[in-house]
């Protein structure tokens, strides 16, 4: 089995919201979409389609669809664009967020005082579906790598599958819709070898090795554990984590995800450095 890239790009219809941390009554976005949303928007679609029993489909269906996307997709970071052929980073563009973010603000109301309810006002963060100064559509664009050959019959939709997700949060309000642009698949399957920020990649064996030159920027987050970083990377870190569906515990929905310390994306590598793409979308440093 090989490994097939595709530069994929969705077309962005509605508010997008990443959660990302809370500031006083802001409820602040990421930027851009990490794969990890990716891999989870997939797998549910593919899950959900695929089960015809009244209901939804059950915990085991979502786990063992979840580990197949794990083994047989790599997915990059998704990244807002203007033209939809390259993206779009806040350390390249010093106008990126009066560009691309915008917010919502909201209040619950107190009929009977007819006020605003107490403590309840708040302002939500999105990636705006139209650039602020122009009104230009936004599009969101980024790597994808599939093992093609032999996949399970599972995954034999996830073309169609891909048209039909939905990403981030605040979905029940219609926020998070995308439509993935009509050729996009075909038109960059074949620019192989070259990341859609411009890096090389091969594949090795089991995963994706990206290779970056001293000085570039990392369009993902970069794993700060296991090796010395401060002769790595340059950048900031962040613990991360978040809450994600609890398989294994019957008694219970959620689970608290295990907390991995990282480089945040835009951080520099330090000389030329090989790094492995993680199934949900991070770095990882490969030993040369």
């Amino acid at each position: 089995m090989s490994w097939v890239h595709y530069m994929i790009c969705f077309r962005l219809l509605s508010p997008l919201h990443v959660g990302y941390r809370k500031v006083g009554n802001l409820m602040q976005t990421r930027p851009y979409v990490p794969g990890k949303l990716l891999w989870a928007a997939l797998t549910a679609r593919l899950t959900r389609d695929r089960d015809s029993r009244p209901g939804p489909p059950c915990r085991s269906d979502y786990k063992r669809i979840g580990k197949l996307v794990q083994e047989y997709f790599r997915f990059g970071y998704l990244w807002p664009s203007l033209d939809g052929e390259r993206p779009c980073f806040p350390w390249e563009r010093e106008d990126f967020e009066y560009l691309f973010i915008g917010s919502y603000v909201s209040t619950a109301l107190d009929y009977h005082r007819a006020a605003a309810e107490e403590g309840s006002l708040h302002e939500v963060e999105f990636i705006s579906p139209y650039t602020r100064d122009e009104g230009l559509p936004v599009h969101l664009i980024g790597d994808l790598w599939v093992r093609e050959g032999s996949s399970p019959e599972e995954l034999g939709d996830w073309r169609k599958a891909l048209e039909k997700i939905q990403l981030g949060g605040e979905r029940a309000y219609g926020w998070g819709r995308v439509r993935l642009l009509e050729g996009t698949l075909k038109k960059f399957s074949q620019n192989r070898g070259i990341t859609s920020a411009g890096a090389k990649w091969r594949a090795d064996g089991d995963g994706i090795i990206v290779s970056f030159k001293g000085g570039d920027n990392l369009p993902a987050h970069a794993v700060a554990t296991g090796h010395p970083p401060y002769k790595r990377f340059i950048g900031e870190l962040e613990a991360l984590t978040g809450w994600e569906r609890d398989n294994e515990d019957p008694s219970r929905v959620w689970r608290l995800a295990d907390v991995q310390i990282l480089y945040v994306p835009g951080s520099k590598v330090r000389g030329d450095l090989d790094l492995r793409v993680h199934p949900w979308g991070w770095l990882e440093l490969v030993s040369r």
